[in-house]
């Protein structure tokens, strides 16, 4: 069955809850997240396609330890997610090698709409 997918080619603002990996928050409140908007130090979720998904932090200087999650998801119903990691990078001060998943790691997700906010709370 499909549900529509108004995720995709959207760019979010992790607010609270930080990276999205496996053994992550349980909460991750989530802001549309707007170009002209200047932030230094954010988490952020982008889902790239009907199917891809990478989230990852940017920090300012003095911390330039960088981590960035790629997988896929994909809607179980209409408000619920399940996202898979595929692999985790890390790169900067923490570089290290490429975290590759085999089968991949599953998260399940309700998604909750707030106003213009959005969370994701892991079933």
């Amino acid at each position: 069955m499909n549900f529509p997918n108004e995720l995709k080619n959207t760019h979010w603002i992790v607010d609270s809850g930080g990276l999205i990996a496996p053994g992550g928050d349980k909460i991750y409140k989530l802001s549309k997240r707007i170009d002209s908007t200047l932030i230094l130090n954010f988490y952020a979720v982008n889902f790239l396609d009907e199917e891809k998904f990478e989230s990852y932090d940017s920090w300012e200087c003095g911390n330039d330890c960088f981590t960035e999650v790629y997988g896929r998801y994909y809607f179980t119903q209409a408000d619920q997610i399940e996202m898979e990691v595929d692999s985790i990078r890390k790169t900067g001060t923490c570089e290290a090698p490429t975290q590759t998943f085999k089968p991949a790691k599953d998260m399940a997700f309700d998604i909750v709409k707030k106003g213009k906010q959005l969370q994701l709370i892991r079933k």
